[in-house]
C-alpha cells in the first residue's frame, strides 16, 4: 500500500475529478436530469448555493482521490484499477441515493435511473482519471 502522500500528485489528481464531476453536472442539466432531482430551481439558485455547491465538490473530489491514495493504490495499479475503483464508489454513492429518492422524490423513477447510471458512469471516468495521474513515477525494471 501507498503510504506517503505525494501532495503534487493527489492535488492535480482531485483538480481532474472536481473537473470531471463539474462537467458531468453540467452535462445533466442541459439533458433535463438534474432539474428533476435538485431541489432548487436553476434560476433561484444564489451565489451562496453556488459556493456551497462547489465547496463540496472539491470536497468529494478530495475525499473522493484521498481514499483511493490510503486504501487502494499500489505502485503497480493500473487504469483498470481506477475503473474498478470508480465503479465500487459510485455503486456506493449513487445507489443508496436512488432507493432514498425513488421513496421521497416525486420525480419519474426514469429520471431517478438515469441520475445513477450517469453518476456511476462519472464515478468510473473519475476513478480512471485519477489511476492515470496518480501513477507511480518510478520506471519499470525489464
Amino acid at each position: 500500500m501507498n503510504t506517503k502522500l505525494n501532495l503534487m500528485q493527489w492535488t492535480m489528481a482531485s483538480l481532474a475529478v472536481f473537473v470531471i464531476i463539474t462537467i458531468f453536472t453540467f452535462v445533466m442539466i442541459r439533458l433535463g436530469v438534474e432539474p428533476w432531482v435538485s431541489p432548487i430551481p436553476q434560476d433561484q439558485v444564489t451565489l451562496t448555493d453556488r459556493i456551497a455547491t462547489y465547496l463540496s465538490r472539491l470536497i468529494l473530489a478530495g475525499l473522493f482521490t484521498y481514499i483511493f491514495t490510503k486504501t487502494t493504490y499500489e505502485d503497480k495499479s493500473s487504469i483498470g484499477h481506477g475503473l474498478r475503483y470508480g465503479f465500487g464508489m459510485g455503486l456506493l454513492m449513487f445507489v443508496p441515493n436512488f432507493v432514498a429518492r425513488i421513496v421521497h422524490a416525486d420525480s419519474p423513477i426514469t429520471v431517478q435511473g438515469t441520475f445513477m447510471v450517469v453518476g456511476v458512469i462519472q464515478s468510473i471516468v473519475c476513478g480512471a482519471a485519477m489511476a492515470y495521474l496518480y501513477k507511480s513515477d518510478k520506471p519499470k525494471n525489464s
